[in-house]
């Protein structure tokens, strides 16, 4: 018997063109850094940075399915993904969020993978008539040649970038609003669940080291 699919969706949104989908990619940060309950950019045991992430991801198929369909990822912190929110709850009429990012090993030619991502809330269109769907989401996936800056940063090289895919779609406030709400909900659930055991994972821990260094200060001193 087969075991049932177990998704990482937290909330979806469809119609009869496009699909959105809120992932869970949270991670728990590391003992040293217990502190921040999120893993926030220390590597793991593989040496790669490990970041606690929601991800996006967005399938056009209103040319049809599979092969047919467009597919897109990116991912956004949780602190990004309630930051949208509390622009819907707070009532602004305009809003943007704008994010480039390229990453990963670059490939044969030098290039190394791109996401885009654009969150627009805009309540007339350029007519001046008010928008039933205000909110605009965007995500591009592509591919750029990285450059490291002075401080050793990564950005792209400019006039690199070459476009893969593409997705779009509006939405109302509502719409917007019950997505990330549960996105919202899942974070909290998850930092309540995994917080008791980081943390007394990291202060023990803490406190131990703590103990271990005044023991051995009070035996230097004392010889």
């Amino acid at each position: 018997m087969n075991e049932e699919y177990i998704s990482r969706q937290i909330s979806v949104y469809k119609n009869n063109k496009v699909l959105i989908e809120f992932q869970d990619k949270l991670k728990a940060a590391s003992i040293p850094t217990y502190a921040h309950i999120h893993a926030d950019g220390e590597p793991g045991p593989d040496g790669k940075k490990r970041h606690s992430l929601i991800g996006i991801q967005m399938i056009d198929y209103s040319n049809g399915t599979g092969a047919n369909s467009k597919i897109v990822n990116v991912n956004i912190s949780p602190e990004e993904a309630k930051f949208i929110l509390s622009r819907i709850t707070a009532g602004f009429q305009s809003y943007t969020f704008q994010q480039d990012k390229i990453f990963g090993e670059k490939d044969k030619d030098g290039f190394s993978s791109v996401t885009k991502i654009r969150i627009i809330r805009a309540e007339k269109d350029n007519k001046g008539n008010v928008r039933n769907l205000p909110w605009y989401i965007e995500v591009e996936n592509g591919k750029g040649i990285p450059m490291k800056n002075a401080s050793g940063g990564t950005y792209m090289k400019s006039g690199s970038y070459v476009r893969k895919n593409m997705v779009y779609a509006n939405l109302s406030d509502m719409e917007l609003f019950q997505l990330l709400s549960r996105v919202s909900s899942y974070i909290d659930a998850w930092e309540k669940v995994v917080s008791a055991s980081i943390i007394l994972q990291g202060r023990n821990e803490l406190a131990k080291r703590q103990s271990n260094n005044w023991s051995n200060t009070g035996s230097s001193n004392a010889a």
